[in-house]
Parts: C-alpha cells; sequence; structure tokens
C-alpha cells in the first residue's frame, strides 16, 4: 500500500486503514475456520491451500500494520488517540498471527483430533472464530458512529457490540473447559507428546475469543475519550 493511500484512509477516517486490517484479520478467521474442516477429515492437501491463505492474508495484514504504525499521524488531528489506534491494531493482528501459528502446527504434525471429542471441538472453533469476526464488525460500526459524532444512541449500540463480545468470549471459555474435561478422560489413550500438542491448540483456539474481548475493550476506552 503506497503512502498517498494510507494518508488518503486517515484523511477520510482514522478507522478506516484499522477496517482494511480488520478484514484481513476476517479472512484468516474465515480460512482458518475452512482449515479446520478440511483437517478434521485429514485432507491435508485442502489444508495446506487454506494454510497459504491464511499466511498470505497474515502477512498482507503485517504490510498495514507497519504503514500505520509509520505514518499515523502524531499530531492532534486526529479525533481519537493515537495509542488507542494503535494498541487496537496490535491486539487484533493477533488473530491472523493465531490462525497462521495454528494452522502450521496442525499441518506440520498432521494432528487427527480425535473423533471422542470431535463434536466438542467443532463447537468450540466455531465459538471462538465466531468471536474473532464479531470484533471485525464492532469496528466497521464504529466507524459510522465516529462519523456521526458519537450519539447516544450510538455509545449504547456499541456497548452492546462488546457486550456480545464478552458473552462469546464467555461461551468459549465453557466450551474450551469442557473440551479439556472430555479430552482428560480419554487422553491417557495417547501418545503424551501428541496430547501436549492438542492441549496447546485448544489453547492458542481458545485465544481467539480472548482477543476479541480485548479489542471491544480498547473500543470502548478509544471512543470515551
Amino acid at each position: 500500500m503506497s503512502n498517498e493511500s494510507i494518508f488518503g484512509m486517515f484523511a477520510e477516517s482514522p478507522f478506516s486503514a484499522l477496517q482494511k486490517h480488520m478484514d484481513l484479520g476476517k479472512q484468516a478467521a474465515i480460512a482458518l475456520q475452512n482449515f479446520l474442516t478440511s483437517a478434521s477429515v485429514s485432507d491435508w492437501g485442502k489444508a495446506q491451500r487454506y494454510r497459504q491463505e491464511i499466511i498470505d492474508l497474515e502477512h498482507a495484514a503485517d504490510d498495514i500494520k507497519n504503514q500505520i504504525r509509520t505514518h499515523l499521524p502524531k499530531s492532534l488531528f486526529l479525533s481519537v488517540s493515537r495509542e488507542d489506534l494503535l494498541d487496537l491494531v496490535y491486539t487484533m493482528d493477533g488473530i491472523p498471527n493465531t490462525a497462521k501459528d495454528i494452522s502450521g502446527i496442525m499441518v506440520g504434525r498432521q494432528m487427527e483430533i480425535p473423533n471422542q471429542i470431535g463434536e466438542q471441538f467443532t463447537a468450540f472453533t466455531k465459538a471462538a472464530i465466531k468471536a474473532s469476526k464479531q470484533a471485525s464488525a464492532a469496528i466497521e460500526k464504529v466507524d459510522e458512529v465516529q462519523k456521526g459524532g458519537f450519539s447516544s444512541n450510538d455509545a449504547d449500540l456499541l456497548q452492546d457490540l462488546v457486550a456480545e463480545l464478552e458473552q462469546l468470549e464467555h461461551e468459549n471459555d465453557d466450551l474450551e473447559a469442557a473440551l479439556r474435561n472430555d479430552f482428560f478422560k480419554i487422553e491417557k489413550d495417547f501418545p503424551a507428546v501428541d496430547v501436549m500438542f492438542l492441549y496447546d491448540i485448544f489453547n492458542r483456539i481458545g485465544s481467539l475469543a480472548d482477543i476479541a474481548q480485548t479489542a471491544g475493550h480498547i473500543l470502548i476506552r478509544l471512543v470515551s475519550k
């Protein structure tokens, strides 16, 4: 992305460049869902193609993140905190990064999810990815309300979006706890190294919802100043 285009984004709205970054993160989350679907049936050829898509999206998101960091104005012309904008973009950058890590570990080891926890794992991953996509939707909405001057109705709408993010994160925590509990009951039937990596994957997938919740809190802080 050229310097002129990034400045054009900031001239239009301080959220425009950020939204571009968030859209790439949302696409990475969708690609991760497709990756996990392919991996669940051991279609590693298709899974590898989705992993490459995730890698490309992560690189594109990094490019925009670096452009934002380098060219975000330091003056007082911004309508929101520069530090909060940077905090938000670095937080949301965790989504494509985490998607890349998850897909890399699973492809590298051709990890198979035990059939006994297959349904729970699918529900858990869908909830985590839904939360990460909801965070992008909240950021898209905040640009609209920012242009309208943040009326009381707009503030209420944003609060509702963030409350939904928190609810999704709590639901994801419950699903992860149940998944871990069910896997604990059968983990002795699997090689120790496989068990270790499975728990690591659970943790990384769960972190997607944590990232989304943190982004929501930053959004509230950002527009409240």
